[in-house]
């Protein structure tokens, strides 16, 4: 006698993978996002701004506001491991999708670089928001410069990717229109 399971219907396949992301993701998706985006527009400004009070002011909730994604990013890294995946969007090929996941991927590690460098090239630690000091490990010097550039680098690559992204987004939400935005709103 096969014990072959009995085959579930449709909408047994539907709960096992939702329409959408679930709100987890979705928090940490947009939390992530509006920091990104702050936090490199400041970052792009600072390097034009001379040095002065505004420098600072605008340097140091640009380090705050890293600090917190830098704290919530092992969760959001964790959380998308044990999340349940949205179905696959219809009509769109594996290939694809796999590049997608790919970006995604890509999207992490160099969010990584980008929040690990930018804590360790600030030499002399900041302000949490003007609440509290935040230490940092190295002093000024050759070290600090070569994590700036690497800084630098990834901001560079981290925006690159996330404009990838969004024109997927925008490919399949208004060339496609498999309402793909639905799925993190």
């Amino acid at each position: 006698m096969s014990m072959n399971p009995m085959p579930q219907p449709a909408h047994a396949a539907q709960a096992a993978h939702p329409a959408r992301y679930d709100a987890i993701a979705r928090f940490f998706h947009w939390v992530f996002a509006a920091g990104i985006l702050y936090t490199s527009i400041a970052g792009y400004t600072l390097a034009q701004l001379p040095d002065g009070a505004g420098r600072d002011v605008l340097s140091h909730l640009n380090m705050s506001l890293a600090t917190v994604l830098i704290a919530l990013f092992p969760l959001r890294l964790g959380w998308s491991f044990v999340r349940t995946e949205p179905h696959a969007l219809p009509g769109v090929p594996r290939l694809q999708r796999l590049l997608a996941h790919g970006v995604h991927a890509a999207i992490y590690a160099v969010l990584f670089v980008v929040l690990t460098s930018g804590f360790l090239m600030v030499p002399k630690g900041y302000a949490f928001f003007g609440l509290f000091e935040i230490p940092t490990p190295f002093a000024k010097g050759p070290l600090t410069d070569a994590l700036f550039v690497v800084h630098r680098i990834g901001c560079a690559l981290l925006v690159a990717l996330i404009a990838v992204h969004v024109l997927a987004v925008v490919k399949h939400q208004l060339i496609a229109r498999n309402d793909v935005l639905r799925r993190m709103l």
